[in-house]
């Protein structure tokens, strides 16, 4: 991680486009990079899970000398080699396999949940500067009527001038409110970018959001076949069924095998004596097994480890449910947000416009009033704003859907798309 490059650095202060933040995210993000790590650290696990243990060497002296025929004898060193049943040693490398495999899972886990929230992020700045833009340009045209009708403060108008200045206070409220937001939302990118909090963000290029094609129930194939959720529950099943296959070897001795030296001293001459082997030191040769005695302890370990696999195959039939429903309310909510959308876009926003202009017309003809230049100008700055947040919505809605999937809709940059792969 280089956190003191700015994003200025990065180039991410002017315009960036979704791609270059999915790059910059993937390159920088601590989340990924520790997940990597890991991963990376549990890809060794296997090989160490199916080594044998290391021997023991012992080294033992007499505390009171024996003699024997040959020499007293002083003290002894040996070593052991504990060996564990061959398929222990396998059935743990399986196991050990099963949760690199998993960890792996977990590491494209955080990759995707990463980029989904950049994504998101990316859409509400989006959002946000669209908002003020609208805000600022609604504000600016009902200070220009307030301006043009403060001279004439009769009758009904000073009413009609009391209400476009509430409403011109309510939109710097407005404002206030969408410049805090954006500066939530950047500190938001820049945690996930790994970035100072002084970098500015410049106004993404999210670009045009496109319409989801598939059906639902090819959504949910996809989602079956590409869940991290799903997989990771899986391998969790499978490091289970490990677990278990090895509680039930409980019963299966495990053997050592090892070699002793006695260091004995030779007999004195003064003794007159030199039999045989003098001062020969003996060799001791050692095999040895474990006792399964322990039968309860043993039955408690096999009932463990079984009603620990019950419970993850259960845990993974949560896991195909719980990815359904998440298909379910993304794709609802991928659709609704493109509907309002649309309906606002092509619909409500053309006619609120058209409606604006036309009271504008009859104010300056003098068939109008001040207070149907103000209805419609805050109809219009409304639906202006839902159709923001409905496309904003609908891009968030779609990162959404690409989570519960696992893997992308191919509705990014074609950069961006390989990197989320």
């Amino acid at each position: 991680m280089q956190s003191s490059d700015s994003a200025a650095d990065l180039h991410l202060d002017a315009e960036p486009t979704l791609a270059q933040l999915l790059r910059t995210a993937l390159a920088r993000s601590p989340v990924i990079a520790a997940a990597r790590e890991r991963a990376t650290a549990a890809a060794e696990t296997p090989a160490i899970a199916g080594a044998l243990p290391n021997p023991k060497l012992m080294v033992g002296w007499y505390e009171t000398e024996v003699e024997t025929r040959v020499g007293p004898q002083r003290w002894a060193v040996g070593i052991r080699q504990p060996i564990p049943f061959p398929t222990k040693l396998t059935t743990k490398s399986e196991i050990a396999a099963s949760e690199a495999r998993r960890m792996s899972v977990v590491y494209q886990r955080a990759v995707r949940d990463v980029l989904v929230d950049v994504v998101r992020v990316a859409h509400e700045l989006d959002y946000l500067d669209q908002a003020a833009r609208i805000t600022e340009s609604i504000s600016a045209l009902l200070e220009r009527y307030t301006v043009a009708a403060s001279g004439a403060q009769t009758g009904s108008l000073v009413s009609e001038l009391f209400r476009a200045e509430t409403q011109r206070a309510q939109l710097e409220n407005d404002r206030v409110i969408l410049a805090e937001l954006r500066s939530v939302e950047e500190q938001r990118l820049r945690s996930l970018l790994d970035l100072p909090p002084t970098a500015a963000i410049g106004v993404p290029r999210v670009g045009a959001v496109p319409s989801v094609r598939m059906s639902f129930p090819e959504l949910l194939r996809i989602a079956e076949e590409h869940s991290q959720e799903l997989r990771e529950a899986g391998l969790a099943l499978d490091a289970a069924r490990g677990q278990s296959s090895l509680a039930a070897q409980s019963h299966v001795p495990d053997f050592s095998v090892g070699v002793t030296s006695i260091r004995t001293d030779r007999l004195p001459g003064s003794l007159g004596v030199n039999p045989d082997g003098n001062g020969k030191d003996p060799l001791i040769l050692q095999l040895g097994v474990d006792l399964p005695v322990w039968v309860q302890r043993d039955e408690a370990t096999i009932r463990r480890a079984r009603g620990l696999e019950r419970a993850a195959a259960l845990d993974r039939v949560n896991a195909i449910q719980h990815t359904r429903d998440r298909v379910a309310r993304a794709w609802f909510a991928v659709g609704n947000a493109e509907r309002l959308h649309r309906l606002y876009a092509d619909v409500l926003v053309p006619r609120a416009d058209i409606a604006a202009r036309t009271s504008e017309d009859l104010l300056a003809s003098g068939k109008g009033s001040l207070a149907g230049v103000l209805e419609t100008i805050a109809v219009t700055h409304n639906f202006r704003l839902a159709a923001a947040r409905a496309r904003a919505d609908h891009g968030q809605a779609i990162a959404a859907l690409e989570r519960a999937l696992g893997r992308p809709l191919d509705v990014l940059d074609t950069d961006a798309a390989e990197d989320v792969r």
